[in-house]
């Protein structure tokens, strides 16, 4: 019998592998192993574990030939639909950037490729911090229920109090025992959470790649719900609800104070793009600015709408500029986040970076605005440049009606500054 050597073996096998494949030993196993499909991920936080669900599919080779070895399609679930970017293999872990946040899964491949295990890092200011996770293969649930009674009717619209000057709303869709919603502030929405109602118990949770929230309940005997909200990190917020399907939130044109409010807007920045200087107003009929970061789950909601809606009103004179404050001490690196951000949305008008999210800098961009509530703000400016309206926050699409009469409203205030 003829018998080849373990080194002819191995040196024969990476030649028809190729050089896109993984390299032999720890990295083949890693990269061969992880198992394509659904996966169920869970985040550990002090309110116990917060799932979310994935899928991994890898994606084409280098000749499109075959799949990459090392290369993922890593979709998350938000909501009813999937949010999609890439991973990697790289040694025996997996790598799974998310797109526009500084945000990464890390995890080591287990023997037969069905479990993950590692830590979700996230950058802030230059500094990161790791919060522990874990993902089983075949998962297509978020929470399993543990009670043979069946689930309470809570879907309606719940107002919230999460403390003090926290008002909040939560709409509920229910469908047997699967739950569907928000959390609404004054400021903006907690974007897509779902779950179930388990007997008198609620379990939600919503991750999407910048943040994640696990809010558990329990429905009273009197018909109000009281529970806690936690974030991936810290400790638990208490909350109460009560049904109230008349409940509003502040006016969010209301929420912010001007001064000097009759003095154009004054400022000039420097496109990431083409490097030219932009300046609010004229010759712009009317002048959006928008105050984001690309940290803030909202932000990028309000970006992605203002960038389907700019062609249209381009063409009517409005401009809209993108005023940029980012987490980082360092000028390059919000640059980069801002271009990833314009990569991801296809972002059609100008990006600025304009400093840091804090009160100096948000001060010395637009002077008139006594202090800023929250990320994302708007202004709106008429055709002399003044500050007109400031709208604090953004409903998201999660909100579902809020969000279409949030843009509604938008549209007619343009309208109105239009006809001039």
């Amino acid at each position: 019998m003829l018998k080849i050597s373990k080194l002819y073996f191995l040196g024969a096998m990476a030649f028809l592998l190729g050089s896109s494949s993984c390299r032999w030993g720890i990295d083949l196993e890693a990269c061969y192993r992880l198992q394509e499909g659904d996966w169920r991920g869970l985040i550990q936080t002090e309110g116990g574990d917060l799932p979310f669900l994935f899928r991994l599919e890898r994606q084409a080779g280098p000749n499109k030939e075959r799949p990459s070895d090392r290369l993922f399609k890593a979709r998350l679930q938000d909501g009813d639909t999937w949010v999609e970017s890439s991973a990697e293999v790289r040694g025996d872990s997996l790598y799974w950037n998310f797109p526009v946040y500084e945000s990464v899964l890390v995890a080591a491949v287990s023997s037969l490729g069905d479990t993950l295990r590692g830590f979700w890092v996230k950058t802030k200011n230059d500094t990161s911090v790791m919060m522990p996770w874990m993902a089983t293969r075949g998962g297509q649930y978020k929470f399993a229920s543990r009670n043979a009674g069946l689930p309470a009717e809570v879907g309606a619209q719940w107002k919230v109090d999460l403390g003090p000057g926290t008002p909040a709303l939560m709409p509920l869709t229910q469908k047997g025992p699967e739950i569907s919603g928000t959390l609404r502030t004054s400021t903006g929405d907690y974007r897509y959470l779902s779950g179930i109602m388990d007997g008198d118990s609620l379990w939600m949770s919503g991750m999407d790649g910048g943040s994640a929230y696990l809010i558990r309940g329990h429905l009273a005997q009197d018909g109000s719900m009281q529970g806690q909200l936690y974030a991936a990190r810290g400790p638990g917020r208490p909350w109460t609800a009560v049904r109230d399907s008349a409940a509003t939130l502040p006016d969010p044109y209301g929420l912010s104070t001007l001064q000097n409010a009759q003095a154009p807007l004054a400022f000039e920045f420097k496109d990431i793009q083409t490097g030219q200087v932009v300046r609010p107003g004229p010759p712009a009929r009317v002048t959006l600015v928008q105050l984001l970061g690309t940290w803030c789950p909202n932000c990028l909601d309000e970006t992605e709408y203002l960038s389907a809606v700019y062609p249209e009103w381009s063409r009517q004179g409005v401009q809209i500029i993108g005023l940029g404050f980012e987490r980082t001490y360092q000028p390059e690196k919000a640059t980069q986040n801002l271009q990833k951000l314009r990569a991801r949305y296809q972002v059609p008008y100008p990006l600025v970076h304009a400093g840091q999210p804090d009160s100096a800098s948000v001060r010395k961009a637009i002077p008139q605005l006594v202090r800023l509530k929250a990320f994302p703000t708007t202004l709106l400016l008429d055709a002399g440049g003044r500050i007109r309206y400031v709208h604090t926050g953004f409903d998201g699409p999660a909100t579902g009606s809020a969000f279409e009469r949030q843009k509604a409203l938008l549209q007619n205030k343009i309208n109105a500054l239009l006809a001039e």
